[in-house]
């Protein structure tokens, strides 16, 4: 059973970073999945969810932005650090480009390979956002499911990882929005 989720996991590892090469996908995927171009986007938006928040404070929506910056920030702080030092560093899984030949690598990486912290983190943000914004929900889930494509893509996680890292991602983006909601209802 292992050996055949294994085989199927390299295999679809294949048929992304492989099969879909192409040079202006290239060019996508590695803007899609380098935090240093995400990073002014992150910023400016949470700034508007704090600008908004504050000015809007009064208001249940007020409130609501203000949280949502708060639990982005927060939960993704927490889930990426405990990741990377309690997951990866106890399954130790090598990144795919050290263990098969000829892949795709378009990006460096760190640490071990499950999960993705990249596609947590965005999975926990497209939770957080669609629960704040419900209009912005398919485009959160968009980016999120793009970034995880991108890390197969570019070579340097298996599909199992970002699978399992937006599983681990969306839960904890939804135990985060359930506290806010408990917290929201209690004040109001």
């Amino acid at each position: 059973m292992l050996e055949s989720l294994k085989s199927l996991d390299i295999s679809l590892f294949r048929a992304i970073n492989d099969g879909l090469s192409h040079a202006w996908l290239d060019v996508f995927f590695v803007v899609i999945t380098t935090t240093k171009f995400a990073l002014p986007l992150y910023v400016v938006g949470l700034t508007v969810l704090i600008v908004v928040g504050v000015v809007k404070r009064a208001t249940l929506t007020g409130k609501m932005y203000l949280w949502c910056a708060g639990l982005l920030v927060v939960t993704i702080t927490v889930i990426d650090k405990a990741s990377h030092y309690l997951l990866k560093e106890v399954v130790q899984r090598p990144r795919p480009y050290l263990t098969l030949s000829d892949v795709h690598q378009l990006v460096g990486s760190g640490g071990g390979s499950f999960p993705s912290n990249h596609a947590m983190n965005t999975a926990a943000m497209a939770v957080i956002l669609g629960w704040c914004m419900p209009r912005v929900r398919p485009y959160a889930w968009l980016y999120a499911v793009l970034a995880a494509i991108s890390r197969v893509y570019c070579g340097v996680h298996y599909p199992s990882d970002v699978l399992g890292g937006m599983a681990l991602g969306a839960a904890a983006g939804w135990g985060a929005t359930l506290v806010a909601d408990r917290w929201l209802q209690e004040r109001h």
